[in-house]
């Protein structure tokens, strides 16, 4: 294959540069650390050792290059230090020019092979990090990503609806030493519902789900016929209340708070106690059709 360097070929250009970076004032050697006598089963698991040392030490480790073998090559994994090889610099322009790397080039590297008897083998190639390391790895993105496990508690707590906030605080309770923020929760919670989604577009999606959830909903086209104008639903036990106290009726609306700029009406009703109950809600093309749109309904 073009380009495929084997692990072999990169151990001598990394003990020369040892020496130099040895001479840097940060320099840190955690060779001892994973210089192990250990076979593992599967691959994942020596990967998952090899990230949970790395945290514990301070510094995220990523998958630098892999091949799953054939009749000619042993199966490899190249690992090294998330802060490893050097930033390149694209060529559109950024949205925040003041925008950075933490690359800087770091040259601890580890080779993982196969063997015959399908156990793998960890051997370390350079073992020096040309950077501090981190007490903490809360800011770290290698360190903060969510295992296996923990992306099954988010979708099973998803469900029933408890808030981002005790989602993060159960995972850091089941596990204390996890780095994870919020950041995380909620990233995991939009692929899971894009997951749900399937192929179907956010407007059908929102269809769909009103159908279910047998509310009670109306929509008008543009002239292209295919592009939403405006939506109203409301719920038949909002519709209930309404004919039951329909003398005081509050109407507001809100501007700005999605992605389609469409303004959001909100119909609240009064109870003979006082007590407000939603009518219903709609998202309007504009403000001038708020009346129009309600009269028809």
């Amino acid at each position: 294959m073009l380009g495929m360097v084997h692990p072999d070929n990169i151990v001598h250009d990394d003990v020369v540069a040892k020496a130099e970076v040895m001479s840097m004032i940060d320099a840190v050697d955690v060779q001892q650390q994973f210089t192990i006598d250990r076979s593992f089963g599967r691959r994942e698991q020596l990967i998952d050792w090899v990230r949970n040392e790395a945290s514990k030490l301070g510094f995220g480790i990523v998958i630098l290059r892999s091949d799953n073998g054939n009749s000619r090559r042993k199966a490899f994994v190249v690992l090294n230090c998330e802060r490893g090889v050097s930033y390149v610099q694209s060529n559109r322009v950024l949205k925040h020019e003041d925008t950075g790397s933490r690359k800087c080039g770091c040259p601890f590297k580890l080779r993982a092979t196969r063997r015959v008897v399908d156990l793998w083998r960890l051997t370390v190639i350079c073992g020096i990090h040309n950077h501090a390391l981190d007490p903490k790895l809360h800011r770290h993105p290698m360190a903060c990503r969510l295992s296996r496990e923990e992306k099954i508690v988010i979708s099973n707590l998803s469900i029933v609806k408890v808030a981002p906030r005790n989602i993060l605080a159960d995972l850091k309770r089941k596990k204390p030493d996890n780095v994870s923020n919020i950041k995380q929760v909620y990233n995991e919670r939009h692929n899971l519902k894009v997951l749900k989604m399937g192929p179907r577009a956010e407007m059908q999606q929102l269809l769909k789900l009103l159908g279910d959830n047998k509310y009670v909903s109306s929509f008008r086209t543009s002239e292209d016929k295919v592009t939403v104008r405006d939506i109203f639903w409301t719920h038949p036990k909002s519709i209930k209340l309404f004919n039951t106290f329909p003398t005081v009726l509050i109407m507001d609306s809100t501007y700005k708070t999605n992605k389609y700029r469409l303004p959001l009406l909100e119909i609240v009703g009064v109870t003979s106690t006082d007590k407000t109950y939603s009518v219903g809600f709609a998202f309007l093309n504009s403000h001038r059709d708020m009346y129009a749109r309600l009269y028809e309904n």
